[in-house]
């Protein structure tokens, strides 16, 4: 603990960087959204003696001098996004476009008024960067970084200038939620929106209802896949395949994000009246089915059947069958576990989300793959999928970030971790995507570890972290810069 006792103590640290965090959160920035934070960081640096950058997506940049006679030490990028996901309370009245995050630190935590989420991803780890660089750390030269866009496809990190990057030896990215944690490995994403036409027809069948499945656990598609949890837009898929009776589908709705999984979907369907008691059936045992594979993974997941209005139109029987075999055939879970790093996941994929609009019917799913020959290979079959079922398909990603377990700056974190803390780190992989991926084809040779203080319910309005995690955080960064000041080029 001495490099916390030279930073003025625990509660100094941590209320230097609340203080640091407080003022990042005076300017709205959700994803796209972040041309004040960019303009207030820029300020920010200009105080502190330094000459930002920014380029048109306000991306930010600016060079640290060393301490006196460090300067022939590696060029070390301090590294985080700027933008947050606004999560929003509903009737709170909360404008993520417009209102600044308020917040609170009471009972040892960190914490918004609970009307958004807090942001503390990622602005917490470039809270703790400012607030170290007044603290007379002893570090060689350099280079903060700051993107944006990082919550919607590391589309800044994508569009960064690789001379951002040039001359650097070691890359520190702020953006992990486990303090204790380096990761030195992370998953490419792929999006794949799947579209085809709406044909519909007049209904023939008198009794409509509505299936409806909801309260499910959901989660990331990246941090979650792994906990087994139901989807129940696969869930309803199987049972709209599964039924031996006829019914008219008038349509299928669950899911919000590429990237979460679904924690509730809906299908509204006519069936003939002597048939209500056999879909009334079918829907019990589909609830018990639910209870048996995900009682303890979903506890509060609800299967209900209510009556709808009479719908105007129904899909085709064509549009219909075309679009479950699509839902059914999209791969879904966990699908491989990294060699290096067996407890990690390293491909998956998740459907997401399905919905009609603007006749269109649409499906959102998002592929995780450490590999990228894996991600090509699932890629395929969809794309095969989709010809056979009439889909087409709009896709974009980042690649993976491959890395392994001998990284040499994970090395010396964990010995700056063990001397502060009397604690090993654990050098581990993420099976979520992380701007090193798109860095790493920037700047192969760039050594690169990401780190973060711990973080709770990130996106969500119950965000919030523990305070006692920043003064361990800050030595963390302190001695690993001041390791890397004694080490020649």
């Amino acid at each position: 603990m001495d490099l916390i006792a030279r930073l003025g103590g625990e509660n100094a640290v941590i209320e230097g960087i609340v203080e640091e965090f407080c003022g990042l959160c005076l300017v709205p920035h959700g994803s796209g959204n972040e041309a004040a934070e960019s303009a207030y960081l820029a300020e920010r640096l200009r105080r502190m003696g330094l000459s930002p950058a920014r380029d048109g997506l306000h991306n930010l940049y600016a060079d640290v001098p060393a301490a006196p006679g460090r300067e022939n030490a590696p060029l070390v990028i301090l590294q985080g996004h700027m933008d947050m996901v606004c999560a929003v309370r509903p009737g709170s009245g909360y404008d993520p476009v417009g209102s600044p995050v308020r917040i609170e630190a009471a009972d040892g935590f960190l914490r918004s008024d609970g009307r958004s989420s807090l942001g503390a991803d990622n602005n917490l780890g470039n809270a703790a960067v400012l607030w170290l660089l007044g603290r007379g750390v002893e570090h060689g030269p350099l280079r903060l970084l700051f993107t944006v866009q990082e919550e919607v496809g590391l589309r800044g990190a994508a569009a960064l200038d690789p001379a951002w990057l040039r001359g650097a030896d070691y890359l520190i990215n702020t953006d992990g939620f486990h303090l204790g944690r380096a990761v030195v490995s992370s998953a490419g994403g792929r999006r794949e929106t799947f579209s085809r036409p709406l044909e519909t027809a007049a209904p023939a069948l008198p009794a409509p209802f509505r299936v409806e499945l909801s309260l499910f656990t959901g989660g990331h598609s990246g941090d979650d896949i792994h906990r087994g949890r139901g989807n129940p837009i696969k869930l309803l898929t199987a049972f709209l395949t599964e039924l031996d009776f006829a019914y008219e589908l008038a349509g299928l709705a669950g899911g919000q994000a590429h990237n979460a999984i679904p924690a509730q979907c809906a299908a509204e369907l006519a069936v003939a009246r002597e048939d209500v008691p056999a879909l009334a059936s079918a829907v019990e045992r589909l609830a018990a089915e639910i209870r048996a594979r995900h009682g303890e993974t979903d506890p509060y997941a609800r299967v209900e059947l209510v009556p709808a209005p009479m719908p105007s139109v129904v899909w085709s029987e064509n549009c219909r069958g075309s679009t479950l075999e699509l839902l059914a055939g999209l791969c879904c879970g966990v699908l491989g576990w990294h060699a290096d790093f067996p407890d990690t996941v390293c491909a998956s994929a998740n459907l997401g989300r399905v919905w009609a609009r603007d006749g269109e019917i649409r499906a959102a799913e998002f592929l995780r793959c450490t590999d990228p020959a894996a991600e090509r290979a699932m890629a395929a079959a969809h794309a095969a999928l989709a010809g056979r079922t009439g889909f087409a398909v709009a896709a974009s990603g980042y690649p993976g970030w491959v890395g392994d377990a001998a990284n040499p700056l994970a090395r010396l974190m964990d010995g700056v971790y063990r001397r502060e803390t009397g604690r090993g780190m654990e050098i581990t992989a993420v099976h979520v995507g992380l701007e090193p991926s798109c860095f790493q084809a920037k700047a192969p040779g760039l050594v690169m570890v990401s780190t973060g203080p711990d973080i709770l319910d990130a996106h969500a309005v119950t965000e919030r972290a523990p305070l006692a995690s920043l003064p361990p955080y800050a030595a963390l960064l302190a001695g690993t810069l001041e390791e890397l000041s004694r080490t020649a080029r």
